[in-house]
């Protein structure tokens, strides 16, 4: 489906309007027609203009605007709906109304109160004020102010009229879902939290572990173009080996203990596309990861060098882990559109786990946190 815009004269011309989000309110728009000629247009030189997701607006004038503005459509016929800047109104015979709530004060038992009064009741009352909203008085009592409740609540009045109208918003998606596949690698390290012994040093022998994950992408909200919802199972294996050496007053101590780990994950994102042009967009945002770790340890070694020929050498388990936490997260993203519908992307993700390995040799005891930097590439689907 073309873009459009109705000229003044009413002709209907088909083309292209650039845009990097489908927004909801629009102070002008930039139109290509097919054969490449370019207009800019602001509120009132034209009569309106529809969009690719079968949004339409309209060149209107608005209470408290002292010019045109180009109000979304979302119901027309007989009696229309509009919405502009998060605000609602109605259209009947050219005149314009807002639906509003109107917010007040007053006291009570001494305590100043807030008071809401539903404004926008008596006015779809007596907008609708036949046989059929009559009918609907109390479905009109209860409608939300959202796009949904209105819709819903202008469909059952115009069906009962049998009056010919039109749901521009229909559409419109709440939002776009997308199913995302990707995998990479598991940059990790540890920071130390607390320690009985700080002369003991600990440190792993490798600093990366596979990393998969599966999710799903919410995108192109109505209300909120700009924001990413991602919700994902990741898995991730590590094959590793804890290091440790010390040099303490009457000995020095070294050890090391392999140890597999194997992970689930549960990642959840709030992002913002900070950057889109063409294809490419840019987006950050932070989150939750929820990990279920399955942790085995192989017996370890510990060595004892007191200055004697042969060094003392004890066999022991010395490192845990926790089997269950949740790290907060940040993540950076691009993504490049291939079609309409999928896309390649890269991210980097970086994840906090506090107080999430132990170790005790000996008689001493540390506890690290866990850092988990996750670098991947995917494909959006």
């Amino acid at each position: 489906m073309d873009s459009y815009v109705i000229l003044n004269s009413g002709k209907e011309v088909k083309g292209h309007i650039e845009g990097k989000f489908d927004l909801e309110t629009y102070t002008e728009i930039i139109f290509i027609t097919h054969s490449g000629e370019k207009s800019v247009y602001l509120p009132g030189e034209i009569q309106g203009f529809g969009l690719e997701s079968g949004r339409f607006f309209k060149s209107e004038t608005i209470p408290l605007q002292d010019q045109a503005v180009f109000a979304q459509v979302l119901v027309s016929g007989m009696l229309e709906l509009y919405k502009w800047d998060n605000k609602y109104f109605i259209n009947r015979e050219g005149t314009v109304i807002e639906l509003k709530v109107n917010k007040s004060t007053r006291t009570e038992n001494g305590k100043l109160v807030n008071v809401n009064s539903n404004q926008y009741v008596g006015v779809l009352t007596l907008a609708m004020n036949d046989k059929c909203g009559v009918g609907l008085k109390r479905r009109i009592e209860t409608t939300r102010l959202t796009d949904r409740d209105l819709i819903a609540l202008f469909s059952e009045y115009y069906t009962c009229n049998s009056q010919p109208f039109e749901i521009y918003a229909s559409e419109v998606p709440y939002s776009k879902l997308a199913f995302r596949l990707q995998g990479g690698l598991g940059l990790i390290g540890m920071m130390e939290y607390e320690s009985t012994k700080k002369d003991v040093n600990y440190s792993l022998d490798k600093a990366s572990a596979p990393y998969f994950e599966l999710g799903v992408r919410f995108s192109e909200f109505r209300n909120a173009p700009r924001l990413l919802v991602d919700l994902g199972l990741g898995y991730m294996s590590e094959s590793n080996t804890l290091l440790l050496d010390a040099s303490l007053v009457s000995f020095d101590l070294s050890g090391s203990e392999k140890y597999k780990s194997s992970s689930f994950l549960v990642p959840i994102h709030l992002s913002y596309i900070v950057y889109r042009q063409n294809r490419n967009e840019v987006y950050t945002g932070v989150g939750l990861t929820f990990w279920a770790s399955k942790f085995k340890a192989d017996m370890g070694e510990l060595v004892i060098d007191n200055g004697e020929p042969n060094p003392n050498v004890i066999n022991s388990i010395f490192v845990d882990r926790k089997e269950m936490a949740v790290s907060p997260n940040l993540k950076v993203g691009y993504r490049r559109a291939l079609s309409e519908e999928t896309g390649l992307f890269v991210e980097l993700k970086g994840d906090f786990l506090i107080k999430n390995m132990d170790f005790y040799p000996l008689t001493y005891h540390a506890v690290y946190n866990y850092l988990v930097g996750t670098l991947s590439v995917g494909i959006e689907l």
